[in-house]
């Protein structure tokens, strides 16, 4: 049987047609568990006409505490074999779940990943360009996968788990929204066998009001810290080659420090004075490690040379992007 774990905020016109992908899966062993967290629109409502409807749902309504306390409610009275996420706002192709459940019980894998859609004004674009199948044994391999947004990557709502991984696992409460990166490592670390499905199963819904979108220095703050504890810990771990994972994860990381780097400019507050001279020291390291690519080297140059007018720039850039979305 497959736990499916639906956490549930304010998404009443996402929500029927999410549960409704679930529901009318080919695969019908399923156990469907809706986490309504302290909705204030009709979710919850819209949960527990669902629930009279069909029972493999369990409906559980408490307080709000966000994202991770809801997965981990779930998590905590889930039965199944196997352990998928759902964000609410989205939803998955019908067969999904066959396909799934198919490879992980043939294959004798520990996860598999599906491509996923990205949508967008009723467009669908794929987020992996690769065309085929992937059987990963070598964690290594896996990371390069990750961190090169190559037909695995460090999300969890495009895979189906073994339920064995999360007997000890749980998401960090009150961190994010970098729940997924936070248990990464430790993931992978149960795990040692990854299957990656090319086709796009999944099919994720961009909104503006997501949880993806965020603007509070807290938010970008988490993001750059839990890439941090993440490269602490494979640099813990002697199985893992740290150096090359390094060069392979320090594009991402330069993104998410010029990120908060620009949040801090942006703010102008000298609480954050300090937090702003650490950043920046991260980011020379990376430059003087020679990690970064040649545009990004360029960028660095420049808050070298002169961080006033690299500041200048940054503030000027973002201003511009903030009328350009006012604008449309």
């Amino acid at each position: 049987m497959i736990s499916v774990i639906l956490p549930i905020y304010n998404v009443e016109k996402y929500l029927i047609k999410c549960i409704e992908s679930i529901i009318n899966q080919t695969y019908k062993d399923l156990e469907i568990i809706l986490v309504d967290d302290g909705s204030t629109d009709s979710s919850g409502k819209i949960c527990d006409e669902f629930a009279t409807k069909d029972n493999r749902i369990k409906v559980i309504h408490k307080k709000n505490g966000g994202l991770s306390s809801a997965r981990n409610i779930g998590l905590d009275i889930c039965k199944g074999n196997y352990i998928s996420f759902i964000d609410s706002d989205d939803y998955i192709e019908l067969d999904m779940y066959e396909k799934m459940i198919k490879i992980i019980v043939n294959k004798k894998v520990d996860i598999v990943s599906c491509n996923y859609n990205h949508i967008y004004n009723n467009k669908k674009v794929a987020f992996f360009k690769v065309g085929v199948d992937e059987l990963i044994k070598n964690k290594n391999l896996l990371y390069e996968k990750i961190f090169t947004y190559s037909n695995f990557d460090l999300v969890v709502f495009n895979k189906l788990y073994k339920a064995t991984i999360f007997e000890n696992i749980r998401f960090p409460v009150g961190i994010s929204p970098a729940e997924d990166l936070n248990i990464l490592y430790d993931i992978i670390n149960i795990s040692n066998k990854f299957y990656c499905l090319s086709e796009a199963l999944y099919n994720k819904i961009e909104r503006s009001e997501g949880l993806s979108h965020t603007t509070k220095i807290k938010d970008y703050l988490n993001n750059v810290e839990a890439y941090e504890k993440l490269l602490k810990k494979i640099q813990n771990d002697k199985t893992l080659d740290y150096n090359k994972i390094l060069k392979i994860c320090s594009d991402n990381l330069f993104i998410h420090y010029k990120h908060l780097l620009d949040k801090i400019y942006m703010l102008n507050n000298m609480m954050y004075s300090d937090l702003e001279k650490n950043t920046i020291k991260s980011i020379y390291y990376l430059y003087d490690k020679d990690l970064l690519k040649n545009k990004d080297r360029r960028k660095v140059y420049l808050l070298k040379i002169s961080p006033n007018l690299y500041k200048k720039y940054r503030i000027l850039s973002n201003k511009w992007k903030e009328y350009r979305g006012r604008r449309k």
